[in-house]
């Protein structure tokens, strides 16, 4: 085992890089003192910091082959505790939003208009086959895989404001698909049966 004082962490993330269990351990141990009240702060919610801590380092070592070229450890490392964070936060909302949908329609449509998300999946999926090609990568990129605009517009080549209006472009006509067939949802419940 290594003593915690003789490496830095730019020396960890070289041996983590490496695929050093020892190192990476010494770096868990480190970091999550300090990255879990960052957490707490943003998510203000204790039951969830165990689960973004581990994610925060599984992150960390799936990806550690990239460890070796980063500058400062201590960024990098923050910078995924607000990624992870956040996205907890977004992924909250939607499922508020999408509650709060159903609980409005609960209350004013019978049980048996209720949409089979099943269905529903299907007609989305239908949908997206029948965008041009380079539209429905750019969907897939974005709204399954979570890739931002800008990641897209790198790895295509292509603007961002040709993403952006890409994407627009597809969800108006998915929208428009399924109103043909008699649904109309928001394009939050589209997301959600899309997970």
């Amino acid at each position: 085992m290594y003593s915690q004082h003789s490496y830095t962490d730019n020396e960890l993330f070289t041996l983590i890089s490496e695929g050093d269990e020892n190192a990476f351990e010494m770096l868990f141990n480190a970091y999550v003192p300090r990255v879990q009240p960052v957490i707490l702060q943003i998510v203000k919610s204790e039951s969830v910091v165990k689960d973004i801590v581990q994610d925060v380092f599984l992150r960390l070592w799936l990806n550690r082959v990239k460890l070796a070229d980063i500058e400062q450890p201590k960024n990098y490392i923050f910078r995924i505790v607000y990624n992870q964070s956040f996205k907890y936060l977004q992924k909250l909302i939607v499922r508020e939003k999408a509650a709060s949908v159903f609980e409005l329609e609960k209350s004013s449509v019978s049980m048996e208009h209720v949409l089979d998300m099943a269905e529903v999946r299907r007609m989305v999926e239908t949908a997206i086959q029948a965008l041009p090609p380079q539209s429905r990568q750019i969907y897939h990129m974005n709204r399954i895989s979570g890739f931002k605009p800008q990641e897209i517009s790198d790895e295509l080549g292509i603007s961002v404001q040709s993403v952006r209006n890409s994407l627009t472009r597809s969800g108006k006509t998915i929208r428009e698909h399924l109103e043909k067939q008699g649904i109309v949802i928001p394009m939050v419940l589209l997301m959600l049966a899309l997970q």
